[in-house]
C-alpha cells in the first residue's frame, strides 16, 4: 500500500509543477522601459522628469514620466511607432553635457508608404510622437529629417529623428 501512495503523491506532484510551468508560459510579457538620452533610446527609465516609452509586446506603446503604463491592445495586424524629433545642440567638438538635445514640440510629423500620405500627426508637449498602423513599410519626415521605417504586426519600432542641425561642430 506505501508504494500505491507514493505513485499518487508523485502523479500529483508532476501534475502540479505541469499546471504552474504552463500558468507561467501563459503569463504575457513585462513592460519594458526605454528613454531619450539626446541621441537615441536606450534600456530604462528616465534617471530625471523626462519621459520613458513603455513597451509591451502586442499593446500599444505609452509615453510617461511616472506611474505604471495602461494596457491598451493593439488591433490585429497593426504595429506601432514611437518616436522622437530633436537637434543636436552639444557633442562633436563641442564640449560634451548634458543637454545634449532640444527637442521639438508641436512639430508636424508625416508618415507615407511611397507617395501616398497615410498620417498626419505632430510630436507632443514633449517632443515625442506615436501612431498605430498596418504592417508594412513607412517613410516618417519631419521638417527636415527622415527615416524609413518597418512596421511589424504587434510590435513597436522605435524612431529618433533628427530635424535640424547645429550650426557649429
Amino acid at each position: 500500500m506505501p508504494s500505491v501512495f507514493r505513485i499518487f503523491l508523485t502523479i500529483t506532484l508532476v501534475a502540479v509543477i505541469c499546471l504552474t510551468a504552463n500558468a507561467a508560459a501563459r503569463r504575457p510579457g513585462q513592460w519594458k522601459f526605454l528613454h531619450f538620452d539626446g541621441k537615441d533610446f536606450v534600456p530604462g527609465r528616465s534617471g530625471d522628469q523626462s519621459p520613458s516609452v513603455a513597451l509591451k509586446t502586442g499593446m500599444r506603446p505609452v509615453v510617461q514620466t511616472k506611474g505604471d503604463p495602461v494596457e491598451v491592445p493593439l488591433p490585429n495586424g497593426m504595429g506601432a511607432i514611437v518616436g522622437v524629433c530633436f537637434t543636436e545642440v552639444l557633442g562633436g567638438k563641442l564640449k560634451t553635457g548634458r543637454p545634449r538635445s532640444l527637442l521639438y514640440p508641436q512639430l508636424p510629423v508625416e508618415i507615407r508608404s511611397g507617395s501616398r500620405l497615410v498620417l498626419s500627426t505632430q510630436t507632443d508637449e514633449q517632443g515625442f510622437f506615436q501612431a498605430v498602423l498596418p504592417a508594412g513599410t513607412y517613410q516618417v519626415a519631419g521638417s527636415r529629417g527622415d527615416v524609413e521605417v518597418n512596421v511589424a504586426e504587434g510590435v513597436t519600432t522605435m524612431i529618433s529623428l533628427r530635424v535640424g542641425k547645429r550650426m557649429v561642430d
